[in-house]
């Protein structure tokens, strides 16, 4: 991936990125190496035990770091029988081939959100990231 925004920090000389010249403008841009994850553990609306999965709404990043996870560990609102995925495949984002496990995790994004199954609880994310602080402070 091409990026121009690193100019001027000592980030890709101790990162190992590389100078490379951009094809469309002639531009020098560094280069970014993929990242390759080992596990990527995504929250999906429904699952079947296969691990086909539906998200609704907006993936985010999700379905970029099922591509390149090597392993991928689905949580799910909710389980369905495989049949109802195949009333509607068009809805599966992950299919099951890509899918090394599934858990049954009801409110699994909480305190985050599950949209529109529930919203971002505000509060709880503060606490966590005030829990987070704590035991960081603490931490040797």
């Amino acid at each position: 991936m091409p990026i121009r925004g690193l100019e001027g920090s000592d980030i890709p000389e101790s990162s190992g990125f590389q100078r490379v010249k951009d094809p469309y403008s002639g531009e020098e841009l560094y280069a970014i190496p993929a990242i390759k994850p080992d596990v990527a553990v995504i929250h999906v609306h429904e699952a079947d035990q296969m691990g086909n999965a539906r998200i609704y709404g907006s993936p985010g990043y999700d379905l970029a770091m099922v591509e390149a996870a090597k392993t991928v560990i689905l949580t799910a609102e909710r389980i369905l029988p495989t049949e109802e995925f195949a009333k509607l495949p068009e809805l599966t984002r992950v299919p099951f081939f890509i899918v090394h496990a599934v858990v049954h995790a009801p409110r699994g994004a909480w305190p985050t959100g599950c949209y529109p199954d529930y919203e971002v609880d505000e509060a709880g994310v503060e606490q966590y990231r005030a829990d987070l602080a704590a035991h960081l402070a603490g931490a040797p």
